[in-house]
């Protein structure tokens, strides 16, 4: 199941939605099942950041437009696949005192179109989302996304930046394809990056 997450930069969700972190699109009815009651560990839905919010353009096609809502991440995938998750809290799961990492696996159904939200860090003076799978603890299987407005060519740009679990940038969305592709390796001083340069 772990080679379908595609956690970009890590990625790349990164999302990049690690990459960013995000996962093949399936059928509602496993996640229904598995918030109601908390029966698999997902407490809730995690309410994302409204500055995170939108569709964002990126200069690789396969993670280009991402979207982003209010409790999820998309984003077209490869093979014209359409990567889909909903980022949820996470919890122990029930009747158990384990939490979803720590299960041996016979739950990973449920787990397919789900992202686990870490934490909100500071870094460089910004506030950052992790995310991460659900049945992987492991920091470096996390992402981070954080939306920062920066000066380009005398205009104020909002870009939305995907990191590693270190806080370096893997990769960066626009409010358009144009500016994506026209700025996608600009390398902003406000930020440390990883690999910019190697991006398709």
């Amino acid at each position: 199941m772990k080679k379908e997450k595609i956690i970009t930069l890590i990625t790349a969700l990164g999302l990049s939605l690690a990459g960013i972190a995000t996962v093949a699109v399936r059928p509602e009815q496993t996640i229904q099942a598995a918030v109601a009651g908390n029966k698999y560990g997902l407490v809730k839905r995690y309410t994302l950041p409204q500055s995170l919010r939108g569709i964002w353009y990126t200069q690789v096609s396969n993670m280009s437009p991402m979207k982003i809502t209010k409790h999820s991440f998309s984003r077209p995938g490869t093979n014209g696949k359409k990567l889909y998750a909903v980022v949820y809290v996470v919890g122990k799961v029930k009747g158990t005192n384990k939490y979803p990492w720590q299960m041996t696996g016979k739950f990973d159904k449920y787990y397919e179109k789900a992202m686990r939200v870490e934490k909100t860090r500071k870094m460089r003076g910004l506030k950052w989302t992790v995310i991460g799978p659900v049945d992987d603890h492991v920091p470096k299987m996390a992402t981070a996304y954080t939306m920062h407005e920066e000066n380009i060519d005398g205009q104020t740009v909002k870009v939305v930046f995907e990191a590693d679990y270190t806080g370096k940038v893997v990769n960066q969305y626009f409010t358009t394809l144009e500016l994506a592709q026209k700025y996608g390796k600009q390398k902003f001083t406000d930020m440390t990056y990883f690999n910019l340069d190697k991006l398709p």
